[in-house]
């Protein structure tokens, strides 16, 4: 499952919250001191300092005001740390794939928990949300007429739904209703042919018991009238 995918957009506006924070500088604005100073390329830093850099450039990224309040985790691996600090293509997709995830407008319901992970390559990251919780903030800052809306649309939604679990039910009566009018006519026809069995089975005894009479009578020197 790939970062920016439909798992896309799970982090909140409370900040950077890696499973490394012993690791993250003290010195605020380091991304910029790098660039004031011009000289310094991400290659040439050491590990930590390019922490440094990426973490101050993904916490730069815009957060949908939707996400404020939400915790968010990003696990980020020091191999894949080496990999962007190597590849700036590499660097640039996953910075590029949580800007998209952040900037998801979650509206009145955001995830309980949301979590990312980035490796050394794309194929390896994956991101998931479980659970949702209404976003009180978000929501009392809607205007009237969006509420209105919203629920509007929730009670036609609700509609639609009532009405289309209505003509399913009808629709399994009435296929429940042909397969026991099938049932009935096999069952008639199955006693019909029982009968009409049993009748030539009937039948055929008395015809046999006769014709056995008949030979009894004959072999006794009777005569056969």
């Amino acid at each position: 499952m790939e970062v920016g995918t439909v798992y896309g957009g799970y982090y909140g506006a409370k900040g950077y919250e890696g499973v490394r924070k012993e690791e993250k500088w003290a010195d605020a604005g380091f991304a910029g001191k790098v660039a004031e100073k011009g000289a310094v390329s991400p290659k040439d830093m050491t590990l930590d300092e390019y922490k440094a850099y990426f973490d101050e450039k993904m916490n730069s990224l815009y957060t949908h005001p939707s996400q404020r309040g939400m915790n968010w985790t990003i696990d980020i691996t020091d191999a894949a740390y080496k990999k962007m600090q190597e590849d700036p293509e590499y660097e640039k997709k996953i910075l590029d794939a949580l800007a998209k995830n952040k900037a998801v407008d979650f509206g009145g319901n955001i995830p309980v928990v949301a979590y990312t992970h980035i490796d050394d390559t794309y194929e390896k990251c994956y991101g998931y949300t479980q659970g949702m919780k209404e976003n009180v903030g978000y929501s009392g800052s809607s205007s009237t007429k969006q509420a209105d809306a919203g629920r509007e649309k929730k009670a036609r939604q609700k509609e639609l739904l009532e009405e289309y679990l209505e003509k399913r039910a009808q629709a399994k009566r009435q296929q429940q209703e042909l397969l026991d009018e099938k049932i009935a006519k096999a069952e008639r026809e199955r006693s019909r042919l029982a009968k009409v069995w049993s009748s030539k089975q009937q039948m055929a005894r008395v015809s046999s018991a006769y014709e056995s009479n008949i030979m009894t009578e004959t072999a006794a020197g009777g005569e056969v009238k």
